[in-house]
C-alpha cells in the first residue's frame, strides 16, 4: 500500500519558484507559495495484508425469506439494496451497511409489521453471528480508520485567534468558505489551502496590523451629545416643504384651466398626480408631528414617517475602538408593550430605515422621569465616506454607514409594514399611528482606552519604545511574535532570517520601523504554522499528543481560540498527561465565557440552526417576528444549552423542561410576565404554557416553516435526525407535487395525507408527517394558535388542528405535550446522537463506523454520572481518540 502523502512543514526551509502575479516582491511570493504547494492531508497507513471478517454465506437464506420483496436489487425501498450487498466487513461501507442492518433489526422496525415476521430461531441466530462479526470488524478497521486530517484554522477559529494574538477584531467573511454539508466547520477534509487563496489571507493579515499597530499620539476620549430634536425637526420641516410645494403646484396646474403639468415642474400627469397623494398622505401628519409639544424639546419615534430613527454621526476624524453610546429615553402614554423596546444599530446605506442591529432594550420610564440606555459599540476603521442621493430638494444622506448609530422603536419593517399601519391609520383617523417612544438626547463617549500604546501595539513591540529601531530589534519582534502565532513551535532561524530581511529591505526603502515590521508580520500570519492546527504524525501508527499540542487541541475545542497561559503552563508542568489535571482544565474552560464559542459553534451546525435563515418570514402575517425576536429566539438556545453545562444539568432538559432561560423581549413574545432586562435568565414555565425543552423554542419551530406556513415535514424531518436520532432517508428525485389536492387552500395535514397516496412518498411520510402533526399547533414563527389559518381567495380561513400522531415505531399522542412526553422517554436516543455529533465536531473527521466503541464508552459513563452535558463532554475529552493523534 503506498504510503499516503503528508503535510510538508517548510516554514523553516522555503523552496524557490518565481510567481508573476504579485504586488510584493515575487521571490517573497515564490517563497511562500512553495510552502503552500505540499498536500493538506495526512494519514496513517495500513498494513499490506489484513485478516478478513466476513458473514457467512448461509445466511443469505434470511435475506431470501424475509427481507428481498422490498430490498432486492429492482426494488431497493428507502435506498437498501440488500442482493447486491457484500458479506466481506472489512470495509468502512460494508460495515457500516451492516451495522445499520443490526439496528434496524434489534429495533423492530424491519421487517415492517405488515411484512412476514422472522421467526425467533432465524432472527436469534442472524443477529448473534452479526453482532459478533462487526465487533470484530470495529477492531479490524480501528487500525486504519478514525484518523484526523490536519486542517487550517476556520473562519470563527481565525478570527479568534487573531483577536487573541493582537487584541483586535476581524472580518473573516472574506476567507475561504468552511461548508461541508451535512456536516461540522471543524472537518479537516473541507479545510484545506490553496496558493492562490494566500493573498487572501495575507491581505487581512496587514488590515489587522494596521489596526493594532498605533504610533499616533494617545487620543482624548470625547464626549458629544446631540440635542436630537434640532436634526429631527429640520429633517421633517425640509420633508414638509417638499410636500406642501408639490402641491401648491399642482393646485397651480387645476387652476390653469388644462395647460400642460410640464409647465408648472412636473414630468407629466402621473408625477403631478403622485405629488398631491404625497400632500394627502404626509401633510397634516408632517404638520402634526412639528406642532406637538414634545418635538420642541426632544424627538418622537414614528411609525414609518415623519421620523422613524435618530442617528448619531461618529465623525471621520474620530479614532477606532470601543465607543459608550447613551440615550435618555422615555415611555410616551400607555403603549402596547412590544412597542417599548428601542432597537439600536449601525444604519444601513439603504433609505428604508433599516439597520444592522447591535442591541434591543426594554424603555420603561415614563416621559416625565426618562431613562438612560446605554450600550458599548466597537467602531471600525472608516473605509471611506458614505453619501446617498435620496431625491428632490431633499439633500444628500451622509449620515449612513459603519459609523453612524441609529436608534428606533422596535418594528418589524420600518419601510414595509410599518407604511403599511401608517398608511392604514391616517385612512381611518386622519392621523399617524400614536408613537410610543421619545429621546430627549443622544451621545458618545469614546473611544475608551484602558493603557496606551493599546495593549495590542505593546504586544509586538515588547521592549522600550527608545530601543534602536533596527535588525536585531526587528528579529526579537518576529520571533516573539511567530513563537505566540504558531502557538506551541518556534520558528525555525532560516525563516526569522527571511523575514528580518525583508523588515530591513522595507527601511531601506524609506519605511519607519513601525511600517516595515508589518509585511513580515503579515506573512507570519499567512503563514501554515499559524493557519494550520499542526500535529505532526510522522509514525504510521498512532501516538499520543504531547501536552502542548494538546492543550491546544482542548482550547480550540471548547475555546475555538488558542490557549490561555495557565494550560499552557499546565501543559509544560505534565499535568495534562493525568487524568485528573486534564479534568481539572476541562472544567476550568467549560467554566469560562469563552466556553459560549463552542456552544454557539457546535449547537449552531449541531441542530442545523442555519435554516433559520434560509427564508424571509412574511411580516404581513408575522410582524411581531422582527430582527431582534428573531436573534432572541436563536440567543435562546445557545443560552439554554451554555447554561445546562455551567450548571451541569441532565441532557433530558433539552426535551423537556420545567424552566426556560429567555429575557424580556422573549418574555414579551412568549406571553410571559414579570421578566425584566436583557440578559438571559432562568424562569419557571407557566403551567400549561407550551415552552421548556427545544420543541417549545421558537427558533426550532420556525426553522420548521417556509417563512409563510408551518411544515409538519420539515418539523418531523427534524425530530427524527436531531432528537429520535432515526434520519429519515433524503427525498427521492422528482418528488411528486401534492397529489390531486395540489395547489388547493387546504390545511397542512389534509395536504399530505393526500401527499401519501403517492406510494413512492408514502414510505418516509408515513413516519415524518405524523410526528410534525403534533406540532401544528405552533404557527411558522413558534407562536401558539388554536386554529390554522389558510388564505382562500385572499380571506383567511379558519381549520380547527388535528395535532394526535404516531412517532415512527407506532407509539401513538394526543397533541404537543404527549409528544414532548413520548420523545423524552426516548433519551438515551438522543444523548447517542448527541455524542455522535460531539465527536465529529470535536475530532473533526465523519462520525464513523469505527468510532462506535468510543460513543458507547462514552454513553455508559454519561449513564453512570446523569447524563448530565458536562459527563459526556469530560468523557470525549478523556479519551484515547482525543487525546492520540
Amino acid at each position: 500500500m503506498r504510503e499516503p502523502q503528508r503535510v510538508v512543514d517548510n516554514t523553516t526551509k522555503p523552496q524557490g519558484v518565481i510567481v508573476p502575479r504579485s504586488n510584493i516582491n515575487g521571490l517573497l511570493v515564490a517563497f511562500l507559495l512553495a510552502v503552500f504547494s505540499q498536500p493538506s492531508l495526512d494519514g496513517i497507513a495500513g498494513a499490506e495484508d489484513s485478516p478478513r471478517v466476513v458473514m457467512p454465506n448461509h445466511h443469505g437464506a434470511f435475506f431470501q425469506k424475509y427481507c428481498l420483496d422490498c430490498h432486492d436489487a429492482q426494488s431497493a425501498e428507502g435506498n437498501v439494496d440488500l442482493e447486491t450487498l457484500s458479506f466481506d466487513l472489512g470495509t468502512l461501507q460494508s460495515a457500516e451497511q451492516w451495522q445499520k442492518i443490526l439496528n434496524a433489526l434489534n429495533s423492530g422496525e424491519m421487517p415492517p409489521e405488515d411484512e412476514r415476521q422472522a421467526t425467533d430461531e432465524d432472527k436469534t441466530a442472524f443477529l448473534e453471528t452479526l453482532s459478533k462479526q462487526l465487533v470484530a470488524a470495529r477492531r479490524l478497521l480501528a487500525d486504519t480508520g478514525g484518523q484526523i486530517t490536519m486542517r487550517r484554522l476556520n473562519r470563527r477559529e481565525y478570527e479568534n485567534s487573531i483577536e487573541v494574538l493582537l487584541g483586535i477584531k476581524v472580518d473573516a467573511g472574506d476567507l475561504p468558505d468552511d461548508a461541508n454539508p451535512g456536516g461540522f466547520d471543524t472537518a479537516g477534509g473541507s479545510l484545506f489551502f490553496s496558493s492562490d487563496q494566500f493573498e487572501q489571507y495575507l491581505k487581512l493579515a496587514r488590515t489587522a496590523l494596521d489596526q493594532a499597530i498605533v504610533t499616533s499620539p494617545k487620543p482624548k476620549i470625547q464626549t458629544r451629545r446631540i440635542e436630537v430634536e434640532n436634526e429631527s425637526n429640520r429633517r421633517v420641516q425640509r420633508l414638509y416643504r417638499y410636500h406642501e410645494k408639490g402641491f401648491e403646484r399642482w393646485e397651480e396646474w387645476q387652476a390653469s384651466g388644462g395647460k400642460s403639468p410640464t409647465e408648472f415642474g412636473f414630468a407629466d400627469d402621473n408625477e403631478a398626480a403622485f405629488r398631491k397623494l404625497g400632500w394627502d398622505r404626509n401633510g397634516a401628519d408632517f404638520a402634526h408631528y412639528l406642532a406637538r409639544e414634545e418635538t420642541q424639546h426632544g424627538a418622537l419615534l414614528t411609525v414609518n414617517e415623519p421620523n422613524p430613527q435618530v442617528g448619531l454621526v461618529i465623525p471621520d476624524e474620530a479614532p477606532p475602538g470601543q465607543y459608550r453610546i447613551r440615550a435618555r429615553i422615555g415611555v410616551l402614554g400607555d403603549p402596547d408593550p412590544s412597542r417599548t423596546f428601542i432597537e439600536i444599530g449601525f444604519r444601513g446605506e439603504r433609505i428604508d430605515s433599516s439597520i444592522d442591529l447591535i442591541a434591543c432594550r426594554k424603555v420603561n420610564a415614563p416621559i416625565s422621569d426618562p431613562e438612560i440606555v446605554e450600550v458599548l459599540v466597537d467602531i471600525p476603521i472608516l473605509k471611506k465616506p458614505l453619501t446617498v442621493d435620496v431625491g428632490v430638494n431633499t439633500g444628500k444622506r451622509v449620515d449612513i454607514g459603519e459609523r453612524v448609530i441609529a436608534l428606533r422603536q422596535r418594528m418589524p419593517n420600518v419601510f414595509k409594514t410599518g407604511f403599511a399601519l401608517r398608511r392604514d391609520s391616517i385612512a381611518k383617523t386622519g392621523a399617524n399611528i400614536e408613537p410610543a417612544l421619545w429621546i430627549d438626547w443622544v451621545e458618545w463617549e469614546g473611544p475608551m482606552i484602558q493603557q496606551w500604546p493599546p495593549a495590542s501595539t505593546q504586544a509586538i513591540f515588547f521592549d522600550d519604545v527608545d530601543r534602536a529601531k533596527d535588525a536585531d530589534y526587528a528579529r526579537a519582534i518576529i520571533e516573539r511574535f511567530a513563537k505566540r502565532a504558531f502557538r506551541i513551535k518556534e520558528a525555525d532561524p532560516e525563516f526569522v532570517d527571511r523575514l528580518t530581511g525583508m523588515c530591513s529591505s522595507e527601511m531601506d526603502s524609506g519605511k519607519r520601523f513601525e511600517e516595515a515590521i508589518k509585511l513580515p508580520l503579515s506573512l507570519v500570519l499567512a503563514s501554515p504554522g499559524f493557519l494550520y492546527l499542526r500535529e505532526p504524525a510522522s509514525d504510521p501508527v498512532p501516538r499520543d499528543l504531547s501536552g502542548e499540542e494538546l492543550a491546544v487541541r482542548l482550547s480550540y475545542f471548547l475555546w475555538s481560540s488558542p490557549p490561555d497561559d495557565e494550560l499552557l503552563a499546565a501543559a509544560r508542568a505534565g499535568e495534562l498527561t493525568t487524568a485528573a489535571g486534564l479534568a481539572r482544565q476541562t472544567s476550568r474552560l467549560l467554566d469560562d465565557e469563552r466556553a459560549m464559542e463552542f456552544v454557539s459553534g457546535f449547537t449552531h451546525q449541531w441542530l442545523q440552526m442555519e435554516r433559520l435563515d434560509f427564508f424571509q418570514f412574511n411580516p404581513k402575517l408575522y410582524p411581531e417576528f422582527d430582527a431582534s425576536v428573531k436573534l432572541a429566539t436563536r440567543q435562546e438556545v445557545y443560552a439554554t444549552i451554555g447554561n445546562l453545562i455551567r450548571s451541569h444539568g441532565p441532557i433530558g432538559e433539552l426535551l423537556k423542561s420545567d424552566t426556560i432561560l429567555i429575557n424580556d423581549l422573549l418574555a414579551d413574545y412568549y406571553g410571559i410576565s414579570d421578566v425584566h432586562g436583557p440578559a438571559f435568565r432562568e424562569v419557571t414555565v407557566p403551567d400549561g404554557m407550551p415552552r421548556g425543552g427545544l420543541l417549545g423554542m421558537a427558533a426550532i419551530l420556525a426553522m420548521g416553516s417556509d417563512g409563510e406556513r408551518s411544515s409538519p415535514v420539515e418539523r418531523g424531518a427534524w425530530v427524527m435526525r436531531k432528537l429520535l436520532h432515526d434520519p429519515p432517508p433524503p427525498a427521492p428525485a422528482n418528488v411528486p407535487q401534492l397529489s390531486r389536492l395540489a395547489g388547493e387552500s387546504l390545511p397542512a395535514r389534509q395536504l399530505l395525507e393526500a401527499h401519501m397516496e403517492e406510494s413512492q412518498c408514502a414510505q418516509c411520510h408515513r413516519k415524518i408527517d405524523p410526528i410534525g402533526y403534533g406540532l401544528e399547533h405552533f404557527n411558522a414563527v413558534g407562536l401558539w394558535r388554536k386554529t390554522e389559518q389558510v388564505m382562500v381567495r385572499r380571506k383567511a380561513k379558519e381549520y380547527p388542528i388535528d395535532d394526535a400522531g404516531t412517532l415512527p415505531d407506532g407509539t401513538e399522542f394526543q397533541g404537543f405535550f404527549e409528544l414532548r412526553d413520548r420523545i423524552a422517554e426516548r433519551e438515551a436516543m438522543f444523548a447517542r446522537g448527541f455524542v455522535e455529533n460531539l465527536i465529529e465536531y470535536a475530532l473533526g473527521r465523519p462520525y464513523g463506523f469505527t468510532d462506535q466503541d468510543l460513543s458507547d464508552a462514552i454513553l455508559t459513563h454519561g449513564e453512570q454520572n446523569g447524563r448530565t452535558l458536562n459527563t459526556y463532554l469530560h468523557a470525549l475529552v478523556q479519551s484515547k481518540a482525543f487525546q492520540q493523534k
